[in-house]
């Protein structure tokens, strides 16, 4: 069941502490859609901004990996917004693949809208991690 939706204004998100934490960015909209993720400290983890590049073609904005603190508490802050820094609506569930109850990779997916048709297509973001590396 998803969650939301609530304002793009400060959802939390906890990951494994340690994990290496795989994300992509995509736009479905006219408008430029932001993404921020900050640590615990409030530092920016990544930022990604951009739209799509005919309006309404999903178009990728951004991509990369980064290792949530081993020593920290795997909790983040994700802010989703548009460019004129109204924050967004969003939704989210997340993905597990598992056998015999170990749960080998999991994945965040959060969609937004940004305005009044509802379509929560207008950025979609994904946050994976495998449990095991290497």
């Amino acid at each position: 069941m998803s969650n939301g939706p609530v304002s793009g204004n400060g959802i939390i998100v906890t990951v494994p502490p340690g994990s290496m934490i795989f994300w992509s960015a995509v736009a479905q909209a006219a408008f430029t859609q932001n993404i921020v993720l900050n640590d615990a400290t409030g530092t920016a983890v990544f930022k990604a901004s951009g739209q799509s590049s005919d309006g309404h073609s999903p178009t990728q904005f951004g991509q990369g990996m980064f290792q949530a603190d081993p020593n920290g508490t795997g909790v983040y802050t994700l802010y989703i917004g548009s460019g004129s820094g109204t924050w967004q609506q969003v939704i989210w569930d997340e993905a597990i693949l598992s056998q015999s109850g170990n749960n080998y990779f999991s994945q965040l997916i959060y969609v937004s809208e940004d305005g009044a048709d509802q379509d929560f297509n207008d950025t979609c973001l994904t946050l994976g991690w495998f449990k095991y590396l290497g």
